[in-house]
């Protein structure tokens, strides 16, 4: 296993570290990259990941994954399997193995993306439920021909053969400000395309799941937020560094529910900007987002390709926005480095956390006086209400002096307020 090759792009400490390059934790005890050796002791044996491994943070089913690692076993697969399955594999080469799956080929023909540990169906639902199958067709992604499944989910997913980008190739892309404002168009036009099969705004579950992930991880924050009704949750479509294509347009390849996210939380609909400000921070604490590629690119190539009242002020708005989403996302990745044996990144994800109390108080600050505002108006729009059906001409002295008075400072509160709130929120990049 470990003369095996593996796909992971490291991550990138500070330019002020000054400690020693981190070493990936299969390179310290031989584990490949999706298997979780910070949450057990077990040594690996995919004979008896059918059982199970126990975690602290739960149970994580898997299956016998070397049979498929031997071109006899795909004559008569144990399973039950769907859509295209090959008649005839003469070799089985193993591409390598990244956070949470293998990648093989098959005959040059196939690349199957194999899941040791399963984590439910969100690949093999994009093409075997029908509705969502058609809404895809004619979007920039490779969907599975074929599969295997058993009660646990997906065992293995079986695509169209296509090129596989070593982690240096896509380091170097996430370098550049046109390459990530690609990217960012090209999963704007997923989300796009499922605006049809949106749901509505579910923040208490959203929020629940924020609570229970920072139950099991201890972290000393706490942050909830309300949302708007444009925030609302679509069908899974995971993404990874490992299942994006660089070409003249960039192309997406749907990945399974992180382990991490099934071992913290329930499964939800999550909004785009979620899946959004999750791919954002993968990507900067891989060293992406330099000063030639920032973030504004990113975001600005998704707000292109999705409908108006997803992107502008709902990034940066009080009711949640993306801030919300990148807490949740260091979170998750905070998780990812524990699970994974990754103190670089947890000590990055650490060092963001910290910041958190600041965030929120000078978001609290802005919350309060968007409400004087808003109370200021209110009170603005009752006093000239009195003025205007308080009958008799218009003159100062029938309204009086300090009806007048009281009025122009109600105004003057109001526009105040909301100049400092509106000039004060914190940007989403």
């Amino acid at each position: 296993m470990a003369d095996e090759p593996f796909w992971e792009i490291p991550v990138e400490p500070p330019k002020s570290h000054t400690s020693k390059k981190p070493v990936p934790s299969s390179e310290v005890d031989g584990s490949p990259p999706w298997y979780p050796s910070g949450l057990t002791a077990e040594a690996l044996d995919a004979s008896t990941l059918e059982l199970g491994i126990r975690t602290p943070w739960g149970r994580i089913w898997g299956w016998n994954y070397n049979e498929a690692l031997e071109a006899s076993w795909w004559q008569k697969p144990s399973g039950t399997h769907w859509g295209v399955w090959p008649s005839n594999v003469d070799s089985v080469r193993v591409v390598a193995h990244t956070q949470n799956k293998i990648i093989v080929a098959l005959d040059e023909e196939f690349i199957v993306h194999i899941y040791p540990l399963q984590t439910g169906s969100d690949v093999s639902t994009l093409v075997r439920y029908k509705p969502w199958g058609e809404i895809l067709k004619d979007e920039h992604v490779i969907l599975p021909i074929g599969g295997l499944q058993n009660e646990n989910g997906d065992q293995l997913c079986l695509f169209p053969y296509h090129e596989i980008h070593t982690p240096q190739e896509v380091a170097q892309h996430l370098q550049n400000r046109n390459e990530l404002h690609a990217l960012g168009g090209a999963i704007g036009r997923v989300h796009s395309a499922f605006e049809q099969e949106a749901t509505p705004n579910t923040e208490w579950r959203w929020n629940a799941r924020l609570k229970a992930i920072e139950g099991t991880l201890k972290t000393t924050t706490l942050w909830r937020a309300p949302h708007t009704k444009h925030v609302q949750g679509l069908p899974a479509f995971n993404i990874s560094l490992d299942g994006i294509l660089w070409g003249d347009d960039v192309t997406l390849i749907p990945q399974p529910r992180p382990l991490v996210d099934v071992l913290l939380c329930e499964s939800e609909r999550m909004p785009a900007l979620a899946t959004l400000a999750n791919l954002e921070q993968t990507i900067a604490l891989r060293g992406g987002f330099g000063e030639s590629a920032p973030r504004v690119s990113f975001y600005a190539g998704w707000e292109a390709k999705t409908p108006p009242t997803w992107g502008g002020r709902s990034l940066r708005n009080l009711k949640g926005g993306v801030w919300i989403w990148r807490y949740e996302a260091i979170l998750l990745e905070l998780a990812r480095a524990r699970a994974f044996q990754q103190p670089e990144a947890e000590s990055m994800c650490m060092g963001w956390l910290n910041d958190v109390s600041r965030i929120q108080a000078k978001l609290g600050v802005l919350r309060m006086t968007n409400l004087g505002a808003k109370s200021s108006l209110m009170l603005l729009l009752i006093s000239l209400g009195t003025i205007l059906f308080a009958g008799g001409p218009f003159t100062a002295s029938s309204i009086g002096i300090g009806r007048i008075v009281l009025t122009s400072v109600f105004l003057f509160l109001a526009v105040g307020l909301h100049t400092y709130t509106d000039r004060n929120i914190p940007e989403p990049y």
